[in-house]
């Protein structure tokens, strides 16, 4: 959804609450709620806000009438912005949903540059030797999971779900037969012998 340009196809302007060029990046978050097509955007998120979008006046509400969906641009605490250049978690890197403000538009999505990204983007450099600096996708996991109100046991049991599913569908054959083994030998009293001389 987040590179989906259908998404923004109704925003007319972005509205920047505060000087973009104090931020190498910003935070771009899609708000699904909001009772207004062009005033301000309430944000009930971490952090501040620090811009959002305008729709056209005939856009069309989402799944729930009068509501619509509109991008919230913001920053938290630890962002390198709030630290001053070359400080914070972030000095290399941005979290997930950074974009440098620069790159916002009516109807486009944000953009990662190198500006943003405090360095080269990994894309357009090699990784040494194998050591990176993990503190910013550890702050990045971090924000994800408090902005979508989810906690590690929650992520961890839902992976495990998910691979134990995935682990029992590409195994049930074999195990429908473990099981009719195991079955069949609590049922036959001791002495007696399955058909065919199977054990």
């Amino acid at each position: 959804m987040r590179s989906d340009p259908e998404v923004l196809k109704h925003e007319e302007s972005i509205v920047w609450t505060e000087d973009i060029e104090g931020f190498d990046y910003v935070r771009e978050t899609l708000v699904s709620d909001v009772g207004t097509r062009r005033r301000s955007v309430p944000w009930r998120g971490p952090g501040r806000r620090v811009g959002y979008s305008v729709l056209k006046a005939k856009a069309p509400s989402g799944d729930e009438p009068g509501m619509f969906t509109r991008r919230v641009f913001w920053v938290k605490e630890h962002d390198r912005s709030e630290y001053g250049k070359g400080g914070g978690p972030y000095k290399t890197g941005t979290p997930a949903e950074g974009v440098d403000p620069r790159t916002v538009k009516p109807g486009v999505w944000g953009e990662q540059t190198s500006r943003a990204w405090g360095a080269p983007l990994p894309s357009q450099s090699a990784v040494g030797d194998g050591q990176r600096d993990t503190a910013g996708v550890e702050q990045a996991v971090a924000d994800l999971l408090a902005l979508h109100q989810v906690s590690v046991p929650d992520v961890l049991s839902a992976a495990v779900g998910e691979a134990v599913s995935e682990w029992l569908r590409s195994h049930s054959e074999e195990l429908k037969h473990a099981i009719g083994e195991a079955v069949a030998q609590r049922i036959l009293p001791s002495g007696l012998h399955r058909p065919d001389g199977e054990s």
